[in-house]
């Protein structure tokens, strides 16, 4: 059990890090606390998705979804936010160009959507052939892979939602 509570302390660690480093490096480039704000939201709204879909298909909260769940988050949090920062940067340079928020929100969404539908889709279609794994592999793998896979197309579809960058961003003329 000592393994278990230092590998689970562990996960929180490098979560909170990855938090940060994220929020940091997208305030350091955007130069706005408002615009470091919309990718990190999709981080829980995609864990409460993903969860939401597991119970939707029956899959109990073992080992492996919380290991799917754990390297989304951990080993690579750029799954769940990268989708959202490529619609929020858009957003912010329509912005910069002088549109108002919520008509960039809906442009710079729209000139970004097909992108951020076929990284996600290409993410998705990635992990999820694991399920269809014969023999006992395949039978435990098959909620791992649905796991991750679902918490990759929760987030995609976070990141095509545009209102929070049409609430959240201004125009800074400095």
């Amino acid at each position: 059990f000592i393994f278990i509570d230092r590998s689970i302390q562990a996960v929180y660690t490098t979560i909170a890090e990855a938090v940060v480093l994220v929020a940091l490096v997208i305030f350091v480039f955007l130069r706005t606390l408002r615009a470091s704000l919309i990718p990190l939201v999709t981080i829980p709204v995609s864990l409460i998705g993903t969860f939401a879909l597991m119970a939707l298909f029956g899959f109990p909260i073992n080992t492996l979804t919380l290991l799917a769940l754990a390297l989304v988050l951990v080993l690579a949090i750029g799954l769940v936010v990268d989708d959202a920062i490529v619609v929020l940067e858009n957003v912010y340079r329509c912005i910069e160009q002088g549109m108002k928020p919520f008509e960039a929100a809906i442009r710079g969404s729209r000139e970004v959507g097909f992108a951020v539908v076929a990284m996600t889709l290409t993410l998705a279609a990635v992990y999820a052939p694991l399920a269809f794994t014969p023999g006992r592999t395949g039978r435990l793998f098959t909620e791992f892979a649905l796991a991750l896979a679902g918490a990759v197309l929760v987030s995609g579809f976070v990141a095509l939602t545009p209102m929070m960058c049409s609430k959240l961003l201004r125009h800074n003329p400095s």
